[in-house]
């Protein structure tokens, strides 16, 4: 028999090896799980709302959700691989995305055809696919050349972060603090002929179980399209003084997409953006995401 209860810090372990074990199924060659709780996780069950699911005193399976403002973004929902397709899931989502909520529910599916359907079935549809981009031993020459000035933000955040509420479409204090303290998250604006023209992140902590030394750029957002890809390659010519490994997750209809797959950027996944709204609460062409797990 399966039970859903509220997580706590106690569970973290067995939350992030269930993370470990689907993350890494049919893979030849996995790393070895991670030492210690990642930061994301902690920070997900402090300031969200997470549950795992249990057999015989046994997590196998959790989901979580943060809420900002009017948006609940379900950051997580993972079933150990041999109990998958066991309902789990489905229950899972139920208690930490419920239907009847007063927020705007939405989240970014695997490419696990299961996951898809199960978030259709809840009413969250597809609005775009989410393409993660990597660039390894990335190489700093005339291919990032870019008219945009940046500029590292001062102490007082306060304009950057509501630069972030008005393009991603909520406001999360939350998130700023822990880019900054926990992944080493640099605010940079970004400048067109001495204006302001948007903002971005570059996280030179923020790396991933295959590539812990990678450095992320998001959350990124602009005040125009026309200016987005100028933006983002600036930003890349930025992290090459600092990354071996660059990661970038863009929504399809995101102007950026082709100019970074034609220097060099490569795709190694291909998500989904589901939403129950009908019309986005952010603009696609001018807001990169800080990535799957926290939007």
């Amino acid at each position: 028999m399966t039970t859903i209860r509220p997580a706590t810090a106690h569970d973290s372990a067995e939350m992030q090896h269930v993370y470990y074990l689907t993350e890494m199924q049919g893979s030849d060659d996995p790393p070895p799980p991670p030492t210690g709780i990642s930061p994301t996780l902690k920070h997900i069950i402090r300031t969200g709302a997470a549950f795992v699911a249990e057999q015989n005193e046994q997590v196998i399976g959790y989901s979580a959700t943060i809420t900002r403002g009017s948006i609940a973004f379900l950051t997580d929902l993972f079933v150990h691989p041999a109990l998958q397709s066991s309902h789990a899931g489905k229950e899972l989502l139920q208690h930490a995305l419920p239907a009847d909520v007063p927020f705007t529910r939405c989240t970014i599916s695997s490419t696990d055809h299961r996951a898809l359907a199960l978030y259709i079935r809840a009413g969250l549809q597809p609005q775009w696919p989410h393409f993660n981009l990597r660039l390894n031993n990335p190489v700093r020459d005339t291919r990032w050349q870019s008219p945009i000035e940046i500029r590292e933000a001062s102490a007082d955040l306060a304009e950057f972060e509501l630069w972030d509420a008005r393009l991603s479409g909520r406001s999360r204090p939350q998130e700023h603090a822990f880019w900054q303290q926990e992944q080493r998250g640099v605010p940079l604006w970004f400048y067109d002929q001495g204006e302001i023209v948007g903002y971005g992140y570059v996280r030179l902590g923020a790396g991933t179980l295959r590539f812990t030394n990678a450095s992320t750029i998001g959350p990124l957002g602009v005040n125009n399209p026309e200016r987005a890809t100028d933006c983002v390659l600036a930003a890349v010519d930025w992290a090459l003084h600092h990354a071996d490994v660059i990661r970038i997750d863009i929504p399809g209809p995101h102007p950026s997409l082709a100019p970074l797959l034609e220097r060099g950027f490569r795709i190694v996944y291909i998500e989904t953006f589901v939403s129950q709204a009908t019309s986005p609460f952010f603009d696609a062409r001018r807001y990169i995401a800080s990535g799957s797990d926290l939007l």
